[in-house]
């Protein structure tokens, strides 16, 4: 049986390494394509750079491709046993379904827990590490976030222009201060300047921009526009870090300190518990307090939360074995394209009963965290089911 084993499991296994390195290039492609324009003509980084971009979105890439690359492969690995009458042999010589399908749920083990490296490590470190992608562009040309010719989107609220640059000084320099990023923001001031003097400052993650023979037109609550001229205006900032004044989110944490950050939390609360217990507290103090503490039991339940969706979706390889080998012993297809059909409406219902779950635990604080474990509980027992079914057949 080892032989079976063996060649069974490196079935899957191979299967699902070819599966996962195509659709991880087409999800990382599409991502690139989405930035290509703000990368390359915004910013105009480096190829070097590029390819840290691209390392920066594989993490999440393989957090879904490495479920639906396993069950396709586990599909169509058994849908070629049963139609080449493979399977059958090794129940006529007594092996059980069960025991034929055991390489396949040790492989979704191996999967899952690289899918709780990725969800819970690599993932979190890959994120912090995008966001510092603009910060290490400017620090290695500061001029390069005020390119000549090209409007600049990324800084919140604000679209930049400079008409063309003159040795160390940039001239005709056009700034537009929005309400919002929406395409409908109303427009606050409007700010013109003949050369400008850049300068930045990398302790604060500041562009510093001494403005000459500028022009500020303001847009007041009322409508009315108000104008104003300078012959040497105060330094104009922008901020261009990607991290600072930034609160953590339970996204950017890891696995492993995700438990002190809930312990952190519930002391918190507790310290304001003691404080609230004090007769002689103001009302207005009182009400902060109310309100910290709240806050502190919201942090608390969203790290837990996350923590829960981490591991629930990693389970999603041992999910979709228990499912697929039953579903690639019924299908008995030699298509391939068959079996890639059904992996496709799983994987989709699957990702589409998790993304429902986190809507409903956003929506309802009520709502428990075995929400999230209710697309992983569906596949089992729909799994156990049609083993329970294939195997008397």
């Amino acid at each position: 049986m080892r032989i079976a084993d063996r060649y069974i499991g490196w079935q899957v296994i191979y299967g699902t390494l070819f599966g996962v390195t195509l659709l991880t290039v087409v999800l990382v492609l599409g991502q690139l394509f989405k930035q290509i324009h703000p990368l390359l003509v915004e910013q105009k980084l480096p190829l070097w750079m590029i390819g840290k971009f691209v390392l920066t979105t594989l993490p999440f890439s393989l957090m879904f491709t490495i479920p639906w690359g396993f069950l396709a492969a586990t599909l169509l690995t058994f849908g070629r046993l049963s139609a080449h009458n493979e399977l059958l042999g090794l129940r006529m010589a007594g092996v059980g379904l069960a025991r034929v399908a055991l390489p396949v749920l040790a492989a979704g083990a191996l999967f899952s827990g690289l899918c709780v490296w990725l969800t819970g490590t690599a993932a979190p470190a890959a994120k912090a590490a995008s966001r510092t992608l603009l910060y290490d562009a400017v620090r290695r040309d500061p001029e390069s976030l005020l390119d000549p010719g090209v409007v600049q989107s990324r800084f919140k609220e604000q679209r930049v222009y400079v008409e063309r640059r003159e040795g160390g000084l940039l001239r005709g320099l056009h700034i537009y201060l929005l309400s919002d990023d929406t395409r409908d923001a109303a427009p606050l001031a409007y700010v013109y300047a003949r050369t400008i003097n850049l300068r930045v400052n990398p302790e604060l993650k500041e562009l510093r921009l001494r403005l000459r023979n500028a022009y500020i037109e303001t847009v007041s609550d009322d409508g009315s526009v108000e104008l104003a001229f300078a012959g040497e205006a105060e330094p104009w900032l922008i901020d261009f870090s990607a991290s600072a004044k930034k609160n953590v989110e339970p996204s950017d944490l890891t696995n492993h300190s995700i438990p002190a950050a809930i312990a952190a939390r519930r002391e918190e609360e507790a310290r304001h518990a003691r404080r609230l217990a004090n007769p002689s507290l103001s009302p207005e103090k009182r009400a902060a307090l109310e309100r910290a503490r709240a806050k502190a039991r919201h942090t608390r339940k969203q790290l837990r939360l996350e923590l829960q969706k981490r591991y629930s979706l990693s389970a999603a390889c041992l999910a979709f074995g228990m499912i697929g080998v039953p579903l690639g012993v019924t299908t008995r297809r030699r298509e391939t394209s068959a079996g890639l059909l059904i992996s496709l409406l799983i994987a989709a219902a699957y990702f589409g009963g998790m993304i429902v779950a986190n809507q409903a635990l956003e929506s309802h604080s009520s709502a428990g965290a075995a929400l999230l474990w209710t697309p992983n509980a569906v596949c089992l027992a729909l799994g156990a089911w049609l083993f329970h079914r294939a195997s008397h057949r």
